[in-house]
């Protein structure tokens, strides 16, 4: 599909803006689908740790802004398939090369989020994304919960 080049670069400036209920959709892709086709473009191109750190980051964002379980449970699996499906389309017929992928990908403002350990995500435009109430964060009883865990550059 060609549209997977321009879905891409339209990803990766939809990032950077604030990110609200995902039920909220651009053009007719929600934001959990733009995160996952970029995990799938970088899987594809082989982005190693850079892509371990975004999916840190998008995890969170993921369960930050669903507002039940049951919502994110739904948000997830959407970002799953949209993984799987921009990484089987790049394998297939590619229509960018790798470099480029790589090098939009390692750029994406998302990078410069900071996640806490107990879940909270502070978006690159300062906006704070606290997790739910309820939410299980999976974090050590004596670890201080402002402690920033995303790996260094």
């Amino acid at each position: 599909m060609k549209k997977i080049f321009w879905i891409f670069m339209f990803c990766t400036g939809m990032i950077a803006g604030q990110v609200q209920a995902t039920s909220r959709t651009m053009n007719g892709i929600t934001e959990n689908e733009q995160l996952g086709m970029m995990a799938g473009l970088a899987l594809a191109c082989n982005a190693g740790g850079k892509l371990d750190d975004y999916e840190l980051i998008a995890s969170r964002i993921l369960s930050n802004t669903a507002q039940t379980d049951a919502d994110e449970r739904k948000a997830n699996r959407v970002y799953a398939e949209a993984k799987f499906k921009a990484y089987r389309e790049h394998k297939i017929s590619p229509n960018a090369t790798c470099g480029e992928v790589l090098d939009t990908f390692n750029h994406l403002p998302i990078f410069k989020s900071t996640v806490y350990a107990d879940g909270t995500v502070k978006m690159p435009d300062g906006q704070i994304l606290k997790p739910r109430k309820g939410a299980k964060v999976n974090k050590k009883p004596a670890q201080n919960n402002k402690k920033k865990i995303t790996p260094k550059k």
